[in-house]
């Protein structure tokens, strides 16, 4: 059992591996870019690792008076180590080289970076936006943004910084200890015995550290889910005087994080106070033997200083490589997400193409459809659904909450596809379609309006891009929204604030009826569309729909039956199936029948 766990532990790193080196496929547009930014970094690199040497030959011959150097032949050049101004010279000289260089190097690493990272933002909302109803169902919108803002961003800085500095830090572990054996074999094998203690504290220490981080994350992603939600509803809340049930959820949620950032803080203190002890007492354990060879005349002064600066440097990378190889798996557990959602199956939709004019007639056929949610495959929605609308028709689909009616629309829509049956348009299968030529010849009007944050004129707009300030102002008439739309003193300019905030609910139905009459839709859907409204906003937005459902096949979703009266086929639906058919006379002349029953219903209500 444990092997079967380490193997499936070890397959599901290479699966991580695999997955994020499809990430280079960003990179390789750039890789000659990315070529230089390596050269650059190993010269970087390579430099760091003489700077200690100068630095104890300046201490020898100090310490040394002098006695202690040697030349160096440069073609007609000599360079004589032994003189403090000449090393200091050359120590400026190699300062501003690689200063330059890590100017340079960090320039190079940006442009790759920043481009790849354009190219990678963009295929992410791209693809986002074409995944299918389903996805969007299953998923939190705080999790979605969180592959376009935080996982990005963490890739952004394991390819600007993690990955050069961890290439960094092992160049100069594995060349420092060339270059302290070359000093002093002895000494550098009474320092590497440290070692083998110094990494495996790191490793277990960083398992748990690594193990409470995430966790600790976890819980901040829940604790921001909680206050996305309560901001994004905070109508709600108010209403219903929530605040202080709000903030205990947060409060209990923010104890989370507390509790396991406190965990993490003790393992992270233990780790910190372990290397502390050992690595004062290695260095000091090192010191004492380098003044032993001192003394034997095995080491000179000069070297034995550079070996001292040599081992705090490797410290450090020693030190630094473990939170850098930290932040290389943060990387790849971002990439493996995004990458994930990338090759995740999305709505067959181009982009690039503007969608096909269709000249659909508006025939509308159902088959034998039946439908279960993925997520709910135990209840099934539709069942064996039939029936059929002629171009023109104005249909109104009623019944009790949960009969299916929304599914049958955004089946239409193909926010969701059958499970079995067929749903046909002009007798042809919808699916036969192009996806977004489809849905460019339908407009939807839903009960809870949703307005993008811009002006009045670019959310009319929204149904046909492009249009003109006249084809704008005629379909605001035509939807009996112009007459308020001119009492603002910035006209068509007015700003609706966050999701049409800033306007009354009939307002914003008459600004979505306008984008629908703006892209003269072969098929028109109403989802409810006055049943949240006053008598007179009701008034004024039937008008406007009646408007635009002539001369177009309509499907309208009521409750309020009195809306669809004059409907051309009225379909009553229950837990899935069709129950009756027919107009609102030959309906409410059925005894027995569910339409007569639920009319009654709300006679007497309103009675």
């Amino acid at each position: 059992m444990e092997q079967e766990d380490k193997d499936k532990k070890t397959k599901v790193t290479r699966e991580s591996l695999r997955k994020a080196s499809r990430i280079f496929r960003y990179l390789k547009p750039h890789k000659t870019i990315f070529s230089i930014g390596m050269v650059l970094l190993l010269m970087s690199s390579f430099v760091s690792l003489v700077v200690p040497r100068l630095l104890g030959q300046i201490a020898g011959i100090g310490l040394d008076k002098g006695e202690t150097g040697e030349s160096m032949q440069l073609g007609d050049l000599n360079i004589d180590f032994s003189s403090l101004g000449t090393v200091l010279v050359v120590l400026l000289l190699i300062f501003i080289f690689q200063g330059a260089i890590a100017f340079f190097r960090v320039y190079t690493f940006a442009i790759v970076t920043e481009r790849m990272m354009l190219a990678l933002r963009k295929d992410t909302y791209r693809h986002l936006i074409r995944m299918p109803m389903q996805f969007f169902n299953e998923m939190r919108v705080g999790d979605l943004n969180s592959r376009i803002s935080s996982d990005i961003t963490t890739i952004q800085e394991t390819f600007t910084t993690t990955i050069a500095e961890f290439i960094r830090q092992i160049i100069i572990i594995v060349f420092g200890v060339a270059f302290l054996f070359f000093f002093s074999t002895k000494l550098t094998l009474f320092m590497l015995a440290t070692i083998p203690v110094i990494v495996i504290a790191a490793v277990v220490f960083g398992k748990f550290i690594r193990k409470l981080s995430k966790e600790t994350q976890d819980r901040i992603s829940e604790s921001n889910v909680i206050v996305q939600e309560t901001l994004t509803g905070i109508n709600a809340v108010k209403a219903f005087a929530n605040e202080s049930y709000e903030a205990l959820r947060y409060g209990k949620s923010a104890e989370l994080v507390l509790k396991y950032g406190m965990k993490s803080a003790i393992w992270r203190g233990l780790f910190s106070t372990f290397i502390i002890i050992f690595l004062f007492g290695a260095v000091s354990f090192i010191i004492w033997q380098g003044a032993l060879l001192l003394q034997s005349g095995e080491l000179s002064s000069s070297l034995f200083i550079s070996f001292l600066l040599y081992t705090a440097m490797i410290g450090g990378s020693f030190g630094g490589l473990a939170a850098q190889y930290a932040s290389v798996q943060r990387g790849i557990g971002a990439i493996e997400k995004v990458m994930d959602l990338l090759e995740s199956e999305r709505e067959n939709i181009d982009l690039e193409t503007k969608a096909e004019t269709l000249n659909l007639k508006g025939n509308i056929s159902f088959e034998n459809v039946s439908f279960h949610y993925a997520s709910r495959s135990d209840i099934t929605v539709l069942q064996n659904l039939s029936f059929e609308v002629q171009a023109g028709q104005q249909v109104a689909l009623v019944g009790p909450s949960g009969a299916g009616k929304s599914t049958v629309v955004s089946m239409l829509l193909r926010f969701y596809e059958p499970i079995s049956g067929k749903v046909l348009i002009d007798g042809k299968e919808y699916r036969d379609f192009e996806l977004n030529s489809l849905r460019s010849e339908m407009a939807l009007v839903p009960q809870d309006v949703i307005l993008f944050g811009g002006s009045i004129a670019e959310n009319i707009a929204y149904g046909k891009p492009g249009a003109s300030d006249e084809e704008i102002r005629e379909a605001a008439r035509q939807a009996n929204a112009l007459q308020f739309i001119e009492e603002f003193p910035d006209k068509m300019e007015t700003i609706v604030g966050e999701r049409g905030i800033q306007l009354s609910g009939g307002q914003r139905q008459r600004i979505a009826i306008a984008r629908a009459v703006l892209r003269n839709p072969r098929i028109l859907i109403l989802d409810e569309a006055t049943s949240s409204l006053d008598s007179e906003s009701e008034r004024l937005v039937q008008d406007a729909l009646e408007n635009l459902m002539r001369g177009r096949t309509s499907i309208v979703i009521a409750h309020r039956l009195s809306t669809i009266r004059k409907s051309d086929l009225i379909l009553v639906l229950e837990k899935g199936k069709l129950r009756e058919s027919g107009t609102h006379q030959e309906l409410i002349n059925k005894e027995d029948g569910l339409y007569r029953h639920l009319s009654e219903l709300q006679f007497e209500l309103n009675v």
